[in-house]
């Protein structure tokens, strides 16, 4: 089976959500394999249905951690956000009006700016992901474009799952977001004008390679990096079981 079919085998169909894939079956180092069900990355789940609740409590999911900003938890609020089922988790990893700055051009900047700028919220995302080594968890954001793009990225990376695959996982997400556009339209933050917003609704390739080259350049691989924001040896040894299996 080639890439492109694995890839659309990762998607998790639902009735309220567009963008939930598995992050498992990826080829990764020294011949092993990114484990199915430990790790799901997903767009907004404010419309997720009883069903799709129901799917992803089934797939063994105890663990929700939201990326998203204060603005958009009061818009639009997580379906899990007061279960009593899993552990809900809201870790704000960048707040949608950063797109105004007059130094993020493109979403390759703001990826590169998430790297060195949002270090502690990104460290206390991987300690979460981190925890409970056989149990599946959910990550996500509003697209499950930019913030869990970076999120998935180092994740992959860290198990060796090659550069090219990589951006690979993240351009899928804009085939599985296209119905939503307008709705993201929709949501433009005030302060920021209407054709650098457009801009930042892409998915070009070129934005994730500039981060993973950044991330090379500057430090190394995925590891140094967790390490250098100060995620624990254990934590990160922990990571990689996780995404393993070893």
């Amino acid at each position: 089976m080639n890439s492109s079919s694995l890839s659309y085998e990762r998607i998790v169909p639902m009735e309220g959500a567009r963008n939930v894939r598995d992050l498992g079956g990826y080829s990764a180092a020294g011949g092993r394999t990114t484990k199915w069900g430990r790790f799901y990355r997903a767009d907004g789940l404010h419309r997720l249905s009883e069903r799709d609740q129901e799917a992803i409590l089934a797939r063994g999911v105890r663990k929700v951690v939201d990326l998203r900003h204060g603005y958009e938890l009061s818009h639009s609020p997580n379906v899990f956000a007061d279960s009593d089922r899993l552990s809900y988790l809201n870790v704000s990893l960048v707040n949608p009006a950063t797109t105004a700055r007059s130094d993020i051009r493109t979403l390759g900047d703001m990826y590169v700016d998430m790297l060195e700028n949002v270090q502690a919220p990104l460290l206390r995302v991987f300690e979460l992901l981190s925890e409970d080594a056989e149990e599946p968890v959910l990550f996500h954001c509003a697209a499950g474009k930019d913030r869990t793009g970076v999120v998935s990225a180092l994740l992959l990376s860290l198990a060796g799952v090659s550069r090219e695959t990589i951006v690979e996982d993240y351009v899928l997400t804009a085939e599985c977001i296209a119905p939503l556009m307008d709705e993201f339209r929709a949501g433009r933050p005030e302060q920021v004008p209407a054709d650098v917003y457009e801009r930042f609704l892409g998915c070009d390739p070129g934005y994730m390679e500039q981060m993973l080259m950044h991330l090379q350049e500057r430090h190394g691989d995925a590891e140094r990096y967790l390490l250098a924001i100060g995620l624990s040896p254990e934590h990160v040894d922990a990571l990689r079981r996780k995404l393993l299996g070893e």
